[in-house]
C-alpha cells in the first residue's frame, strides 16, 4: 500500500515529524514501511510567470520566453513546448536544479540564444508514467492564475510530499483506507482524528428501486444525485490521486476513487438517465457475453455476482462496470453504488477475467466497514455538489442492515500474564481510549466493543495484541516463561508403535512409506475398518490422488508390483499409517510379503512367504504386546469374499469386531494389481494399542524338568485345529507350556471326512518335579474335553 503523508496529514497532525521518524513509529506498532520515495523530484523549482514569447530566430519550433521567476526579476528560457504562451504561470527549473538520473539544469545557449533554465512538463518531475495524461508528458504544466511569482512550485502544487510504501500484514486490511490509517497513527500520537465534514443539500424522496436474490450481497446502497456537471478535477483532487498511485480522469470518476482511498469503500457510478427501470437486482445465474468499461467482451458465468439494471448485465460486481451504463461527458444524472460483496466469489471472478482492480482487492482482502457504507454514500454526494455542481441529491436506498455489535472481554491480569509484564489498568484503558475502543471498566475488567471496521478484531488476545503495539513492543521486557519441568517420553501409543517398527524390523521386514492418498478406483479395496463415506479433495492435482485411502493394503500391492517390475522378485515390506473416511480417522499395520523370505544357499534354507510366516508375525507382534491368545479368535473369511483367498485367509476378531485380518490376496486382485502369491496382514491399531494389557514380565529358567507327551487325536476334517489347541490349553490347568502340531494326516486307515491331527505337548510345573499320576490325570481330562467339544478321540 502507498500512502501519501500530504494526504494522511488532512486527517491527523503529522507533519511536525520528518518521514523517516513517521516511518519509524508506523514501523513500531506493525505497518512495516518497506520503503518511501518522494512523490516528485526537483530542487531549484519555482514559480514563473511567462512575459512574453517570441519565436527563436533560428527554428521553427523553438520560442525565446522572457520569464519572470522573482517579482521584478526577468531571465531568458529556450522552451520546444507547443502549449507555452504568455501569460501563463509555468514551473520553472533554475540553473542548479537536479531533475535526477543525472539530468541538471545548467546556463546554456540553444542554437546561439541563451537560456538560463527550463520550463517543466510534469512529467519531468519523476512522478510514474503511467499515472500522466498524454497532454501531461507532450507539453509544459500550466498553473492557475492565481500561484505566486517565485514561490516553491513543489510546494505550492502540493508535490512536496512523501508516498510510504507499507506492507500491511492480512489481518490489517482496514488500512487500506487513510481515516482507519489515521486512526493508528493517532492512537500512536495521542492525536485527534479530524473526519471530513459532509455538507449535505436538502433530500428529496428517491424512486429507485433496491433487491438482493444472493447471500453473496450482505448489503448494497445506491444514492440518486442530478444536475452533475463532468470536467476536469481540482488541482488538490489531482494531487491526492496521483500521490495515491490513482490516475486522475475527470471530476466524476476522481471523486469515486478518492472516497475509496479515503474511506476503503468502492464506489461505482451509473449514468441515471441510461437506465429505463431505474431498479438494481443484485444476483447469480447470468451465462452470456458482456461488454465492460474496458470495451472488451468478457464471458458471464452463473457463479458470478451481477448488479443487475433493466434485466441486463448493469456491473460485475467488485469488479467492473458495463459499457451500456458508464459515465461519460455527458452524463448529467448519476446513481452512485455502495456495496459489500462476498470476497471469494469476488477473487474467483476477478482472477478469471484478468481484472483484479484496486476496488476488487478492497472486497477480496476484507477492507469493508459495511456499517459506514451510509456515510460514504453522503460523503460522494457533499463531494460530487462541490466538485460536480450537483443540484438535487436524493436519500439513500439501501437493504436492511444491522451492524453487529462486538463485546470482548478482558482483564488486566490476561494482559500481564500474556505479555509477561505489569501494565497498570489505566494504561491499557487510556490505549483502547486512543483506539476510539469504547468500552466498560470494572475493577480490572474490561468489557471492550470493537469499532466496526476492525474486522480482525475476534477475541481477547486481539486486543492484547493491541495493548501491546501500543505500550510499545520496545518496552516489553524479554522474560521467560513459568513452565514447570516435565520429562520428555513417549505416550503408551507411541512407545507401543516404536517398538512394533523395531520388531518388524528384526524380523528381517523393510518398512516402506506411501502416500495417502489414492485414485477412487482402488480406494474401497480390502476395506475393513471404515463404513462412512470417502474424503474426496477439493481441488486434487489429479485422479489418480484425489481420495484419502480406506486401507492401506492395495498401496503395498502397488509397491510390491513397482519392485517386480524393476527384477526384485523378493518383498517382505510394512508400513505403520493411518487411514480416512468421514469423521473416521484409524491407525493401521500393513504387512505384504511376496517372493522368498528367507534363502541362505549354503545352509539350505529356502522359506517361502505364506499364510503361516505372516500369521507368525502377527502372533510375535501380539505376544509382545501381552495380547493373550485367549482375548482374540481367527475366524475363516467368508467363501464369496473378492479381496480374499477364502481357503487361506482368516479375520482377527475380538468378540465381534474384526480388528484384523491375514491372508492370501484374491486370485482377481492378484491379477488386477500385477502381483503373485502375495500375503498380507492388516491391524487396526487404534483398537490394539488402547487395550489394557498385563505387563510383561520376564521368569526364570525352571529348575524343574519338563514332561513332552504326544497325542494324536482324530477328529472330523473340517475342525479347526488352532481351537483344538486352544481347549487342550484350558483344560490342562496351567500345566502345559507349549503346545506344537507336527503331523496332520489325511488317507488310508483313517475315515473319510476325518483327520489325525499329532501333537506334541511340553508339560511343566515351576514348582515340583511332575510324577505320572499327575500328567496321566491332566491327559484324562484333556482327551475328555475334546471328545466332548470336538469329537475327537486318540487314534489306534
Amino acid at each position: 500500500m502507498e500512502a501519501s503523508l500530504k494526504l494522511l496529514n488532512q486527517y491527523v497532525k503529522v507533519d511536525d515529524f520528518s518521514a523517516d521518524e513517521v516511518a519509524a513509529k508506523l514501523t513500531s506498532i506493525g505497518h512495516e514501511v518497506e520503503g518511501m520515495h518522494v512523490f516528485a523530484r526537483g530542487d531549484k523549482l519555482v514559480v514563473g510567470y511567462v512575459q512574453t514569447k517570441t519565436a527563436h530566430p533560428d527554428s521553427d519550433h523553438l520560442n525565446v520566453c522572457q520569464v519572470e521567476v522573482k517579482p521584478g526579476q526577468v531571465t531568458q528560457i529556450v522552451c520546444g513546448a507547443p502549449n507555452v504562451e504568455a501569460g501563463q504561470k509555468v514551473i520553472v527549473a533554475l540553473p542548479g536544479c537536479d531533475l535526477g538520473e543525472g539530468f541538471k539544469i545548467k546556463e546554456s545557449q540553444v542554437r546561439g540564444v541563451d537560456s538560463n533554465g527550463m520550463i517543466c512538463s510534469i512529467a519531468e518531475l519523476g512522478i510514474e508514467q503511467r499515472l500522466l495524461k498524454e497532454e501531461d508528458k507532450a507539453g509544459i504544466h500550466v498553473l492557475d492564475d492565481d500561484a505566486p511569482i517565485g514561490e516553491d512550485a513543489l510546494k505550492y502544487m502540493g508535490y512536496d510530499d512523501t508516498i510510504l510504501e507499507i506492507g500491511l500484514t492480512p489481518n490489517r486490511s482496514d488500512c487500506m483506507a487513510m481515516i482507519s490509517l489515521a486512526y493508528e497513527v493517532g492512537a500512536l500520537l495521542n492525536r485527534e482524528v479530524k473526519l471530513p465534514e459532509i455538507v449535505l443539500m436538502d433530500e428529496l424522496e428517491s424512486k429507485i428501486q433496491v433487491s438482493v436474490e444472493t447471500d453473496l450481497c450482505p448489503f448494497f446502497g445506491a444514492k440518486l444525485v442530478k444536475g452533475v456537471k463532468t470536467k476536469e478535477s481540482p488541482e488538490w483532487l489531482r494531487t491526492a490521486l496521483l500521490a495515491s498511485g490513482v490516475k486522475p480522469i475527470n471530476n466524476i470518476v476522481d471523486i469515486s476513487n478518492f472516497v475509496m482511498i479515503e474511506t476503503g469503500q468502492p464506489i461505482h457510478m451509473y449514468d441515471y438517465d441510461k437506465l429505463k427501470t431505474k431498479g438494481f437486482v443484485i444476483k447469480t445465474g447470468f451465462h452470456q457475453k458482456a461488454t465492460l468499461l474496458d470495451e472488451q467482451e468478457y464471458d458471464i458465468l452463473p457463479e458470478d455476482i451481477i448488479v443487475s439494471t433493466d434485466d441486463g448485465i448493469g456491473c460485475v460486481a467488485g469488479v467492473m462496470g458495463a459499457n451500456d451504463t458508464k459515465i461519460d461527458e455527458n452524463t448529467v444524472n448519476i446513481v452512485i453504488e455502495a456495496a459489500t460483496f462476498d470476497g471469494p466469489t469476488l477473487r474467483n471472478t476477478a482472477r478469471r477475467m484478468n481484472l483484479l482492480t484496486d476496488a476488487s482487492q478492497h472486497y477480496i482482502k476484507g477492507a469493508i466497514d459495511t456499517a459506514n457504507t451510509e456515510r460514504v454514500l453522503n460523503r460522494c454526494a457533499s463531494l460530487l455538489k462541490d466538485l460536480a455542481d450537483a443540484k438535487e441529491i436524493y436519500k439513500s436506498v439501501t437493504t436492511p442492515y444491522t451492524p453487529q455489535e462486538k463485546v470482548i472481554s478482558l482483564t488486566t491480569s490476561r494482559v500481564n500474564g500474556l505479555l509477561g509484564t505489569s501494565i497498570s489498568t489505566e494504561t491499557i484503558a487510556d490505549i483502547f481510549t486512543r483506539l476510539h475502543f469504547t468500552y466498560q471498566l470494572e475493577g480490572e475488567n474490561f468489557r471492550v466493543s470493537v469499532p466496526t471496521y476492525r474486522n480482525d478484531m475476534t477475541m481477547d488476545a486481539d486486543l492484547i495484541e493491541e495493548v501491546a503495539r501500543m505500550y510499545g513492543y520496545d518496552y516489553i521486557p524479554s522474560t521467560l516463561p513459568y513452565m514447570e519441568m516435565t520429562k520428555g517420553a513417549l505416550n503408551p501409543v507411541q512407545d507401543k508403535t516404536k517398538y512394533i517398527r523395531h520388531l518388524l524390523a528384526d524380523l528381517g521386514l523393510h518398512e516402506v512409506v506411501t502416500y495417502t492418498l489414492t485414485s477412487p478406483h482402488f480406494v474401497n479395496d480390502f476395506n475393513l475398518f471404515h463404513s462412512s463415506d470417502t474424503i474426496e479433495l477439493m481441488m486434487p492435482l489429479g485422479e489418480e490422488r484425489s481420495v484419502t485411502r480406506k486401507s492401506v493394503i492395495p498401496s503395498l500391492l502397488q509397491a510390491i508390483n513397482y519392485n517386480n517390475s524393476h527384477a526384485h522378485k523378493d518383498v517382505c515390506i510394512y508400513e505403520l499409517s493411518n487411514t480416512y473416511s468421514k469423521d473416521t480417522e484409524i491407525q493401521t499395520l500393513t504387512i505384504a510379503c511376496s517372493g522368498m523370505y528367507q534363502n541362505v544357499s549354503w545352509l539350505q534354507v529356502n522359506q517361502k512367504a505364506d499364510f503361516y510366516l505372516v500369521k507368525g508375525f502377527v502372533e510375535t507382534i501380539f505376544k509382545k504386546l501381552c495380547i493373550e491368545e485367549s482375548r482374540y479368535v481367527l475366524e475363516r473369511v467368508e467363501e464369496d469374499n473378492s479381496y480374499f483367498h477364502p481357503g487361506r485367509s482368516g479375520y482377527i476378531k475380538m468378540g465381534k469386531e474384526i480388528v484384523g485380518v491375514i491372508g492370501e490376496i484374491h486370485p482377481r486382485m492378484a491379477k488386477k494389481y500385477d502381483v503373485k502369491d502375495t500375503f498380507v496382514a492388516e491391524l487396526n491399531l487404534s483398537v490394539l494399542l488402547n487395550l489394557k494389557t498385563r505387563a510383561l514380565k520376564f521368569t526364570p529358567i525352571p529348575q524343574y524338568p519338563s514332561v513332552t507327551r504326544d497325542i494324536a487325536l482324530v477328529m472330523d476334517e473340517d475342525i479347526p485345529t488352532y481351537d483344538v489347541v486352544r481347549s487342550i490349553q484350558k483344560a490342562s490347568k496351567r500345566l502345559i507350556s507349549k503346545t506344537e502340531i507336527f503331523d496332520v494326516y489325511v488317507g488310508e486307515h483313517i475315515e473319510e471326512g476325518k483327520k489325525s491331527v499329532a501333537i506334541a505337548l511340553t508339560f511343566q510345573d515351576n514348582t515340583k518335579t511332575l510324577d505320572d499320576e499327575t500328567i496321566n490325570g491332566v491327559m484324562e481330562n484333556i482327551l475328555a474335553v475334546v471328545a466332548k467339544e470336538y469329537n475327537a478321540h486318540l487314534r489306534a
